[in-house]
C-alpha cells in the first residue's frame, strides 16, 4: 500500500502539477514537499488538510489509502448537492467537522438496514 508521500506524489503527477506549484498551493516549500513525497518527512495535520482540499480527496484517504474511489472529489449531480457542497465549504472547520461526522453516521446507519 502506498505511503502518504507516495499518494501525494501520485495525485500531483496525475494532475500534471510541478512540485513548486503543489507546494505553493498547500503552503509549504518545494524541498519540504520533496521530503514528504520521498518518505523522509511526514506532513503535519494542517498540511494534510490543505493537500486533501487542494487535490479533492478526503483526509482519511490521504492518510490511510482506504477506498480511493469513494473519496475522490465528487461532482454535484443536482442543485441540492451543489448547494450542500457550497454551504459545507463556507463553514469553519469546527462547525463542518461535526456535521460531516453526523452525515457519515447517518449514511452508515442507513446502509446497515
Amino acid at each position: 500500500m502506498p505511503t502518504i508521500g507516495e499518494r501525494l506524489r501520485n495525485l500531483r503527477k496525475e494532475r500534471k502539477i510541478t512540485q513548486v506549484e503543489a507546494a505553493v498551493a498547500i503552503g509549504t516549500s518545494r524541498s519540504h514537499l520533496t521530503k514528504i513525497e520521498t518518505g523522509a518527512d511526514l506532513p503535519g495535520r494542517e498540511l494534510l488538510m490543505a493537500a486533501a482540499e487542494f487535490y479533492g480527496v478526503s483526509l482519511d484517504w490521504l492518510t490511510s489509502g482506504d477506498k480511493p474511489s469513494d473519496y475522490r472529489k465528487a461532482v454535484a449531480e443536482n442543485e441540492n448537492e451543489a448547494l450542500l457542497l457550497y454551504a459545507f465549504r463556507k463553514l469553519p472547520e469546527k462547525e463542518a467537522s461535526p456535521l460531516l461526522t453526523m452525515l457519515l453516521s447517518r449514511v452508515n446507519n442507513s446502509n446497515e438496514h
